[in-house]
């Protein structure tokens, strides 16, 4: 008699939360697909991309360990001056949904690494926007742009810090990386700062002057010791990434896929 009472409200309760989770799936989809349209749409108007081929075990993740939990899609261009363009799309828990996008540009070019991860989660965001500048050189191309991003300190005063920017990584950084929590509430805000960092970043990338090859070569080392300490000390996305492929497969991943350095 009592399983006539409780499995009734059992089932009740799991399609409530079948529907709340179908339905904060589908509002991460949708900001997903509008920041992915913007951004290569934004590209698209600077640089011409060809396709860069990824390994096929490594085009989607979606390992039979994670229970089918976590699906992570990567597409992969690139171009003379952007060496890498990867944008992934990544599913979580069946509701969580991640935008990602790294550009890493030529050694040849006097430009930082632009790395964002956006977290969507119901009516909760975490929204991070990273330059990664390991080599510092010093231009005035790369100081008006960076001067233009600078000038969102104020906007972002009211966020709270997400609690993701590793200690290690901060003196790679450029002083005004995001690391935020947000709410639905601040979806415009985000999205127009968002815009801003990526069409400066472009604009100085259009406009960056070619480096000496002894310039270049300090490019690359600092890229190499940042890639090195992220995948030594971690962080929360390579860490995912070593749990759903192993040590070997993580530091191919990072290295190979994401950062292009072999």
């Amino acid at each position: 008699m009592i399983f006539g009472i409780v499995l009734p409200g059992a089932l009740a309760v799991a399609g409530v939360c079948a529907i709340a989770i179908a339905m904060m799936r589908k509002r991460g989809e949708k900001l997903f697909e509008k920041y992915n349209s913007f951004t290569q749409s934004a590209i698209n108007e600077h640089f011409q991309l060809r396709d860069h081929p990824v390994k096929a075990e490594y085009r989607v993740l979606h390992p039979a360990k994670a229970m089918k939990l976590i699906k992570i899609a990567v597409e992969s261009k690139t171009s003379e001056e952007l060496e890498r363009v990867n944008t992934l799309d990544a599913t979580i828990f069946g509701f969580m949904k991640m935008f990602t996008l790294l550009i890493r540009p030529s050694y040849s070019y006097n430009l930082p690494v632009f790395s964002v991860d956006i977290i969507f989660v119901g009516k909760k965001r975490v929204f991070i926007v990273e330059l990664i500048d390991p080599a510092a050189i010093q231009d005035e191309n790369k100081d008006f742009y960076y001067n233009e991003m600078r000038k969102h300190t104020k906007d972002l005063e009211k966020f709270e810090a997400s609690g993701t920017n590793s200690e290690w990584a901060k003196a790679y950084l450029a002083d005004f990386s995001i690391h935020i929590k947000a709410d639905e509430g601040d979806d415009d805000v985000l999205f127009q700062i968002y815009q801003s960092y990526l069409a400066n970043y472009l604009k100085m990338a259009s406009a960056a002057p070619k480096l000496k090859d002894e310039e270049a070569a300090l490019l690359k080392k600092g890229l190499e010791n940042y890639v090195s300490d992220l995948i030594g000390k971690g962080g929360p996305a390579v860490d995912v990434f070593k749990k759903l492929l192993g040590p070997e497969k993580q530091t191919e991943y990072v290295r190979s896929i994401l950062f292009g350095l072999e």
